[in-house]
């Protein structure tokens, strides 16, 4: 095996001397001498995400290799692809690129392949193509060394897109194999214990993934994994993956610090991991949420707390906006806080980009249509309502009568007396008793007899 060390720390120098560039190059260099090398890849990608963070030259891309089938090919110019830009698509394309090269016979790719795919998961985007193939990478390594836990890391993943993607057909059942194979996994090594020792550690090892598969219900049964978690973390305290898991445990029994300094100790071994930034926010999110309840709960006011929620969350959204400017869900919520906060203007404009998102696109148009209402601009207001109304599916449903009546609120004030009234009768047709439409409606024809 050829040593990179020396040029290895030529590329850590050169980052630490902010010469991206120039550790981009090195590492490129190394990557066509060994493959597999992951010190390697973690350098250039550190390099990659701190260029891209400090918002200078983006011009590591050396040229594309796109039409090649060499899969060797592939995985350089994937990589190039990462230097230029240290995204989800471009993780993604590596981690498949990796995982072509290991098709080939080159089984420690399988490594490669995670660690690009962790890369791409860890920008917090769901990808349940990436999702699948990590997951199979990770079965891949657990085939190869017999070990438990990329078993584990499996099954994890995949019940991650499962979660994610309800309609996925395979991953449920794929699940219900690796975990049936875990189910006979006696040792880490795979094999069968003869001896008494053999046989207590066989049990322990079963009952640690019975507790460390299971889902939080109690108290009880958190305190049992962190046990696990603390064990682990003793041993490897640079493990990002165990400070998270120990965090989400924390998190689900509201133990709201222990939760966050766990998470901010993830963030201090990855601070590019878009992932715990997300779950840090949640969790002050969560903390809030659960103080306004306690308050609710025994009578006291909430107006304080509700207040420093919606404060928080701007602040949080303008962070995630900053970070993943791409991301349109993202602006969408951003946009409901400053709405809510009475930020009309800046709450518009977040709202116009989020048309661009299918799964938010009729929400953005209601949610203008009210942001003009504020602005006094009724006319473009009934004109968003309208597009909202036509994209919903249920036109019965509570959120379409709800459209309808602001339309027509809109159109008796605009002196559209006949449009209002046609939004009037399809609503009270469906529910004579939402809000006080059916006066209105005997108003407005009242009035237009009148007119006659």
């Amino acid at each position: 095996m050829v040593d990179l060390s020396k040029h290895l720390a030529r590329a850590r120098k050169a980052i630490d001397g902010r010469n991206y560039p120039l550790a981009v190059e090195i590492c490129l260099e190394c990557q066509d001498v060994d493959p597999t090398n992951l010190d390697n890849y973690q350098l250039l990608i550190e390099a990659a995400k701190r260029q891209a963070k400090e918002g200078g030259k983006k011009g590591f891309s050396m040229g594309g290799l796109s039409f090649t089938r060499d899969p060797h090919r592939l995985l350089s110019g994937a990589v190039r692809a990462i230097s230029s830009k240290p995204e989800l698509k471009q993780f993604a394309a590596a981690g498949d690129a990796a995982r072509a090269v290991m098709d080939t016979g080159v089984k420690k790719m399988a490594e490669v392949a995670i660690m690009f795919y962790e890369e791409a998961r860890g920008t917090g985007l769901f990808d349940g193509k990436v999702l699948w193939n990590l997951a199979h990478c990770y079965y891949e390594k657990f085939n190869q060394t017999k070990l438990a836990e990329p078993l584990d890391l499996a099954i994890q993943r995949m019940a991650e897109l499962d979660k994610n993607d309800r309609s996925h057909k395979e991953a449920g059942r794929t699940i219900k194999n690796w975990e049936a194979q875990r189910s006979i996994t006696k040792r880490p090594d795979g094999k069968a214990s003869a001896d008494y020792k053999g046989q207590i550690a066989d049990s322990d090892e079963a009952r640690r993934n019975e507790v460390m598969g299971r889902q939080i219900r109690t108290v009880e049964d958190a305190d049992e994994v962190l046990t696990f978690l603390d064990q682990d973390l003793a041993e490897n305290d640079q493990n990002k993956g165990l400070w998270m898991k120990r965090g989400d445990v924390l998190r689900r029994v509201q133990r709201w610090e222990e939760a966050k300094k766990s998470f901010e100790k993830a963030q201090a071994l990855d601070e590019h991991d878009f992932t715990i930034v997300m779950r840090i926010g949640e969790l002050g999110v969560s903390e809030r949420k659960s103080k306004i309840l306690a308050l609710e709960k025994s009578g006291q006011d909430s107006a304080a707390i509700r207040k420093d929620l919606l404060e928080f969350e701007i602040e949080m959204y303008a962070d995630w906006v900053k970070r993943q400017p791409t991301e349109l869900k993202h602006k969408f919520e951003y946009g409901r806080r400053l709405f809510q906060g009475g930020n009309i203007d800046e709450s518009a404009k977040m709202f116009q980009q989020a048309l661009n998102d299918p799964q938010n696109k009729a929400q953005a148009h209601k949610y203008l249509g009210h942001c003009f209402v504020k602005k006094k601009l009724l006319d473009m207001a009934a004109d968003q309502f309208t597009k909202c109304y036509d994209m919903l599916g249920d036109k019965n449903g509570k959120e379409a009568l709800d459209v309808l009546y602001n339309r027509a609120r809109l159109f008796e004030k605009l002196k559209k007396h006949e449009m209002a009234i046609k939004d009037l009768t399809s609503l009270v047709e469906v529910d004579l008793g939402f809000k006080d439409a059916a006066d209105r409606l005997a108003e407005l024809k009242q009035l237009d007899l009148g007119d006659d």
